[in-house]
């Protein structure tokens, strides 16, 4: 079928889909995925299990690990990902912690850190115009 998009992870419309494949675990710690995103590998990044789609689809945000080094580690961004584009923009950075997003909110995404050790916890939010690093 020409138009049947491969993944366990359905985008709304159903015209996006990726895979977690399994690529390791930090000690102590959750486990970290590669993403093949409408049957392509994302190369040279790692992610948590932590994803929100867009409603329209337009959007996928993911936890994005930038170490998996334990002495340095955990940093996370939180990462957009443009599907109509292929765009990717890392949005927001947690040294020693998680981020992960909740939900997206007309043209906001929403999104938590959760820093280790501290237990400390905020919400924010990003308005998807005001993204600019996109690669």
């Amino acid at each position: 079928m020409e138009n049947d998009i491969k993944g366990a992870y359905k985008s709304p419309d159903k015209k996006h889909g990726f895979n977690f494949i399994f690529e390791g675990e930090i000690r102590f710690g959750p486990t970290y995925y590669k993403i093949q995103l409408d049957g392509q590998i994302i190369s040279n990044r790692i992610f948590g299990f932590e994803f929100k789609w867009h409603p329209d689809s337009k959007y996928l945000a993911l936890q994005e690990w930038l170490t998996t080094d334990y002495q340095k580690g955990p940093i996370t961004t939180l990462t957009i990902i443009d599907l109509e584009n292929g765009k990717f923009a890392r949005v927001s950075k947690a040294d020693k912690g998680f981020i992960k997003p909740l939900k997206f909110e007309g043209n906001l995404i929403l999104f938590e850190k959760e820093y280790i050790g501290t237990g400390k916890k905020g919400e924010y939010e990003i308005h998807l115009f005001d993204i600019y690093n996109i690669e």
